[in-house]
């Protein structure tokens, strides 16, 4: 216990001087099922530094890497140097694009650049949670020179590390190719799951009452694969070409995924008819949904 007390308050203090931001020994966990669908589990060697919505940084690692730092096996500083660590952030709020990101950053390599991107992030997330944008005394405190976030100095985010997400990239080419297989479908809403294979894309009906819109499906991929896009290890050149190899299924409640076909697409939406609008908004499509995200919980 006290080997274990001693390495985490020396990575907390050795990372926090490498970053420029407090990071408490209480916020270095292991993390086996990651953040709901916001984020995914880390892997080994793969350590995840993320702003959280409620403030502090913290720190996500896979549950090997927090027990060989626990037992001696791996200096704190060691691991520091070692590691592939995804930068980003914890904000939550619905939307699994909106709410979580991280990439691959060199925190050691290009120390400055990820300070100053820390620092812009920490006031945008105290933006996203509350409304609040600093005042000008905090901003001139602030040791920046420059921020796009700031009101009150010059900045562009084109001298900043920039937030590629390439799951905006995959959804709009899954979009593509399903609206024009089924032109009567659409899709809305993106989701991910840690039970499906990654070559496959599920798709659940989403209510349609009182809307004059195609008839929507929301999107689940594979944890797996969405962690592998945000780490940079799948790099497509071209999305249509990269999905045109995906297996679309439709995911029905506590029953098997099935391929999708025009009778299938059809029958989701006829069994809506079976239900009010109240009923089935509170009751199929939550649970489909509480079903499929509940896996990490």
């Amino acid at each position: 216990m006290e080997k274990m007390q001693t390495q985490l308050n020396s990575l907390a203090t050795l990372l926090g001087e490498i970053i420029g931001q407090e990071i408490s020994v209480v916020d270095i966990q292991p993390s086996a099922n990651g953040r709901y669908f916001y984020i995914q589990a880390p892997i080994e060697g793969a350590p995840m530094l993320l702003h959280h919505y409620r403030g502090p940084f913290f720190v996500d690692m896979n549950p090997v890497d927090y027990d060989r730092l626990a037992n001696g096996e791996i200096s704190a500083k060691e691991y520091i140097e070692s590691a592939n660590w995804q930068v980003g952030y914890f904000w939550g709020g619905g939307s699994m694009v909106n709410g979580g990101y991280y990439q691959p950053m060199d925190i050691l390599g290009n120390r400055e650049e990820v300070r100053k991107y820390l620092r812009i992030l920490a006031c945008r997330g105290e933006f996203n949670a509350s409304g609040y944008t600093p005042k000008e005394s905090r901003c001139m405190s602030c040791p920046l020179e420059e921020c796009s976030f700031s009101q009150f100095k010059a900045g562009s985010t084109e001298n900043e590390l920039s937030e590629y997400d390439p799951r905006r990239d995959l959804f709009y080419a899954l979009l593509r190719r399903f609206e024009h297989a089924y032109p009567d479908y659409t899709l809305k809403g993106f989701n991910c799951y840690t039970k499906m294979p990654d070559d496959e894309v599920w798709i659940t009906p989403i209510s349609n009452y009182g809307s004059d819109d195609k008839h929507r499906f929301e999107v689940w991929v594979s944890a797996n694969l969405i962690r592998r896009l945000l780490m940079h290890e799948v790099t497509p050149e071209d999305w249509d070409e990269y999905v045109s190899g995906f297996i679309f299924r439709i995911k029905k409640l506590y029953a098997e995924p099935i391929d999708v076909t025009p009778d299938g697409l059809r029958e989701c939406f006829e069994e809506q008819r079976d239900e009010t609008p109240h009923k089935k908004t509170g009751t199929i499509f939550t649970r489909i949904l509480n079903t499929l995200r509940g896996y990490s919980r």
